[in-house]
């Protein structure tokens, strides 16, 4: 039987916090002015929760392949992999997807006829578009498409972490120079290969996971020096790049060229894989802390992380709509209650749905 890995699951909590920056610091960010110091904050928490989306990408491919890199590569195998899947991550997928397509009709959208608005429906829920934040659970079905194959793949070959990296890095890269230059598809995002490294990267540590842990124990110093340092180089980089752009001056030291995009998406990508070290060196900080209300609301915060990333964006649109006077310390102030109250909302709604029997359908599992 597996080791239980608890710094996965504080490594996950993390990764939802950076979600929440991200979301929660949005509005703030495309309605203070850059004159404002406080523009600078907003622009620092929404660059940082950046590596939200990268460290579970990097934490499926993690638990996926350290779960079944020993188990043997039957049909029963695969066949139970997708049964599992399929109800609790496509069947939620659907059901969540109507619901906020349901919240644009209402809101947003005005249609002719029902034939139009399904016809609409189904093209966002096979895009990943219903809502913003869904094109995560559509690239996470294509990686679990590919996964029997990935799967077998590292059984066949002695997986290095590194090795598999590298490769990983130029197959994505080479995908972003595809698209740029040929295929030209808007929602790059939506596609699995944009985020191919941070998933093989998280098998290839998943395979070797017993042995890494061992030389990470016997080297905790100088791991938790290098995933710090190369979190603030990577973080320090992107949160400069992106409040240059923000504010006009990005071509003031970076003139434009053919190449400027990539250096982009090569600073995002160091962020995001600076972040899986560095969420998984916090998770195992957690466990050396030994403090059990820690990881308790931790351990809590990431079993409820998949229901709370479903549902807050539900909330975040009318607590938008609620905005009161926009004096700056209302506004602030409004900006902070929102984060508390809505992240609340969801832990506990997502709480008692995980609690009912077929609470699965929407909040998945």
């Amino acid at each position: 039987m597996n080791k239980r890995l608890n710094e996965i699951q504080f490594a996950r909590a993390f990764a939802m916090f950076a979600v929440l920056f991200v979301h929660f610091s949005s509005t703030g960010l495309g309605t203070v002015l850059p004159e404002s110091g406080t523009f600078y904050v907003y622009s620092t928490f929404n660059t940082l929760g950046k590596i939200g989306v990268p460290v579970f990408f990097f934490l499926s491919g993690l638990v996926l392949f350290y779960s079944y890199n020993k188990r043997p590569f039957t049909k029963d195998t695969i066949i139970s992999f997708y049964k599992k899947r399929l109800k609790y991550i496509i069947v939620p997928y659907i059901f969540i997807s109507i619901l906020y397509f349901a919240c644009k009709v209402y809101l947003y959208y005005d249609f002719t006829s029902l034939s139009v608005m399904l016809q609409r429906f189904f093209d966002e829920l096979l895009h990943g578009k219903a809502y913003t934040h869904l094109y995560f659970l559509f690239v996470l079905i294509q990686f679990y498409l590919v996964f029997p194959l990935l799967l077998y793949m590292f059984k066949k070959v002695k997986v290095h972490v590194l090795t598999v990296l590298v490769i990983s890095l130029l197959l994505q890269f080479a995908w972003f120079y595809v698209n740029k230059n040929y295929v030209q598809l808007e929602a790059r995002g939506s596609i699995f290969l944009s985020y191919l490294s941070f998933f093989l990267f998280g098998a290839a540590v998943g395979v070797n996971y017993l042995k890494l842990d061992e030389w990470w124990s016997a080297n905790k110093k100088k791991c938790g020096f290098f995933a710090v340092v190369l979190f603030s180089i990577a973080a320090g980089s992107l949160i400069f790049v992106d409040i240059s752009i923000r504010i006009g001056t990005i071509a003031e030291w970076l003139p434009s060229t053919p190449y400027r995009s990539y250096i982009f998406d090569g600073l995002w990508v160091l962020l995001g894989l600076a972040g899986c070290m560095m969420t998984l060196w916090l998770g195992k900080m957690v466990i050396a802390l030994d403090n059990e209300p820690l990881s308790r609301f931790l351990n809590r915060l990431a079993s409820l992380s998949f229901g709370i990333y479903l549902l807050h964006p539900f909330f975040l649109i009318f607590f938008r709509d609620a905005l009161p006077a926009n004096t700056p310390l209302v506004f602030h102030s409004w900006q902070l209650f929102t984060a508390i109250a809505i992240t609340a909302i969801c832990w506990v709604l997502t709480h008692y749905i995980s609690k009912m029997k077929y609470g699965w359908l929407l909040i998945g599992k």
